[in-house]
């Protein structure tokens, strides 16, 4: 016969296991939620660069064509990666609860890139550095993204993946968001008024279709 210590215990047990199980399942719904607005902000910020000349685009994808060059063939930047983390956990660090998110959402290399670019072309010297200094944002950014998915990765254990899925889905967002602040106010020709509607019109229109096919609207 149980003991009154095991029968508490196997209720606790039990509890927890259907406690976690029903945080597992919202992480997931949280995931497939948010997939719009992935959807949306990549395509609003795709949307503002096919806005810019052919030269720029170009440049661009050559940024980030080079960065996945020299991540699998010759540096994978794990450790640039980090010491970019410390930098801004060091300046967040006031910020007790948010401190471990910002190393994440904050793709420092990049906001560095696009300053420096703010300032050279103060100096009227862009004609030079621009298309090197294009060219490290894309392959910043594309590090940034994903280096930080594959930290996710490795630190979810459970089966399917689900604190990944919600925390990578959110983690992007932010950080094109971001970008495109500060794009806004580096680079002319980059509007972020038209990437907030764009990415508010693709996403209301993929949750109207997601909805409408559930529900019958």
């Amino acid at each position: 016969m149980a003991t009154k210590d095991e029968t508490t215990t196997g209720t606790k047990s039990a509890k927890g296991a259907w406690q976690g199980s029903l945080l597992i399942g919202l992480k997931f719904a949280l995931a497939f939620l948010l997939l719009p607005l992935v959807i949306g902000s990549t395509a609003a910020l795709q949307g503002q660069i096919d806005g810019f000349d052919a030269t720029i685009k170009h440049t661009l994808w050559s940024g980030l064509v080079i960065y996945l060059i020299l991540k699998f063939f010759v540096y994978d930047f794990s450790h640039v990666y980090k010491f970019g983390q410390g930098m801004v956990t060091f300046c967040f660090q006031f910020l007790k609860p948010l401190v471990n998110a910002a190393s994440y959402v904050i793709p420092i290399y990049t906001v560095f890139v696009l300053l420096a670019y703010a300032a050279v072309a103060a100096l009227g010297q862009l004609a030079a550095w621009k298309s090197i200094l294009l060219t490290l944002v894309s392959a910043t950014f594309s590090m940034h993204i994903i280096l930080t998915a594959q930290d996710l990765y490795a630190k979810d254990s459970v089966f399917g993946k689900p604190t990944y899925f919600f925390g990578m889905e959110l983690v992007y967002i932010i950080d094109v968001f971001l970008i495109a602040l500060v794009m806004n106010v580096v680079l002319p020709g980059f509007s972020f008024i038209e990437f907030f509607k764009s990415l508010g019109g693709v996403s209301l229109g993929m949750y109207k279709t997601a909805f409408g096919q559930l529900f019958g609207f």
